[in-house]
């Protein structure tokens, strides 16, 4: 091969090697990239693993026991499963979720926050010498005023009709009691109280309770989300090292075609410093 075309050649070889090396880095950069999304499925599938739910007890016909999901609903209204109902005291927003009835309670007692009428309100829950149920009036009535006075405001009838009239929900706020998730996002946020009600006029207790101390209740992994979850991280994780590895091999061919080309070009300067040297002893 002639001087002329040793270095035409190697001009050729050396643009495709440029061309080589920057396919290689896009093709490490997408190698980056996949193990930024791998790390990100793995997050989403994390979140699934520590995700849970909040179940309540039920008392089948035969006395055995069964767990259910706990919304904000199935607490506060008398579900005809559950052995205790609950008033809800949302802290964001200072609104107690209470059922009409409770509302009726606290407004037929007198709305000024004296001691009579904290008594009136436990006698109508079911028992006059309850002291829970009285510290529930006044934690009621803190709500009452803190809503300019308003019941409407400070009070929400989870069973009332959802149309946003008076204490009623609004649709989206009906949406929400209805939700599992809603309910347990808020509680382990620390956005809801609970205080359950016993009425059984031993006790008549309306504590505040919480998933911990309340026997009624349980937090479990969401199962069903989770297998779910599992699925997709599977599907997910296919799909990234089975691209991963095209990424590979495709990496390799062009680390095999570099290294001929590098062979070659070498083997072409060769040729070429033998040329030149010849060339120079001829007219020397």
């Amino acid at each position: 091969m002639g001087l002329a075309a040793s270095q035409a050649r190697l001009l050729s070889l050396t643009a495709r090697m440029h061309d080589i090396e920057y396919k290689a880095q896009k093709l490490q950069a997408q190698k980056l990239q996949m193990a930024n999304q791998s790390q990100k499925v793995y997050e989403e599938y994390e979140d699934a693993l520590n995700k849970t739910k909040i179940q309540y007890k039920t008392i089948g016909a035969d006395g055995s026991a069964a767990f259910k999901d706990a919304t904000v609903r199935a607490l506060v209204t008398a579900t005809g499963e559950a052995k205790s109902d609950y008033i809800m005291h949302n802290i964001a927003t200072n609104q107690m979720y209470c059922t009409q009835a409770q509302i009726d309670n606290f407004t037929a007692a007198g709305m000024t926050g004296t001691e009579d009428e904290a008594k009136a309100f436990a006698k109508a829950m079911g028992y006059e010498a309850s002291t829970s149920y009285q510290n529930l009036y006044y934690e009621m009535y803190q709500c009452y005023t803190s809503h300019g006075n308003s019941t409407d405001e400070a009070f929400i009838a989870v069973d009332g009709t959802p149309d946003g009239t008076g204490s009623n929900p609004t649709a989206d706020e009906a949406a929400l009691f209805n939700s599992a998730d809603y309910l347990t996002n808020m509680i382990n946020e620390g956005f809801i109280v609970l205080h359950k009600l016993t009425g059984d006029n031993i006790t008549s207790a309306a504590d505040e309770v919480n998933v911990a101390t309340d026997a009624s209740l349980q937090e479990v992994a969401d199962e069903v989300d989770l297998k779910k979850a599992e699925a997709k991280y599977e599907a997910d994780m296919r799909k990234i090292n089975a691209k991963d590895k095209k990424y590979d091999v495709d990496i390799a061919a062009l680390e095999q075609e570099r290294n001929a080309i590098k062979t070659e070009m070498e083997t072409l300067k060769t040729v070429a410093k033998d040329n030149v040297e010849r060339t120079f002893k001829l007219f020397s």
